[in-house]
């Protein structure tokens, strides 16, 4: 969480989409994102087009899954984001996109912490069981 405050917006985006890459690799798409790799580390990304077409299709098939799993690791793990998060909601006078983004950058510097797909499980399964619902 601190380190969301040394972070660039920047920064924190691509953590975003690297948690969600990891997600997606790691517990919806294994088959497509093992293809790729060993793909790309027998020919370069010059052969691989098929099979990066895969795991985009399956990335995208998955994608509200994946934020799914990014809001749960948020309800149970990022719980001053959270709080900021429904705060503006009950205010009801704005998008709070700002605070929406910032518990979902904390949830994936979560992610990012527990890169293997076994702690990426565990991690899911405790936030399933701790999280507090996150206000929609």
């Amino acid at each position: 969480q601190k380190e969301l405050s040394y972070m660039g917006d920047s920064i924190a985006d691509e953590a975003i989409g690297q948690a969600c890459t990891l997600l997606t690799a790691a517990l919806h798409c294994r088959r497509q994102s093992a293809e790729l790799k060993k793909c790309l580390a027998a020919s370069g990304s010059a052969g691989c087009a098929h099979a990066q077409q895969a795991f985009a299709t399956c990335s995208h098939e998955h994608a509200s899954e994946v934020i799914s799993s990014l809001v749960s690791v948020a309800s149970a793990h990022c719980k001053a984001e959270v709080a900021a998060f429904a705060a503006c909601k009950r205010g009801g006078s704005r998008a709070c996109e700002e605070e929406d983004l910032a518990a979902l950058r904390c949830a994936s510097l979560q992610v990012l912490r527990s890169q293997s797909a076994l702690r990426l499980r565990a991690l899911l399964s405790q936030s399933a069981l701790e999280s507090e619902s996150y206000p929609r």
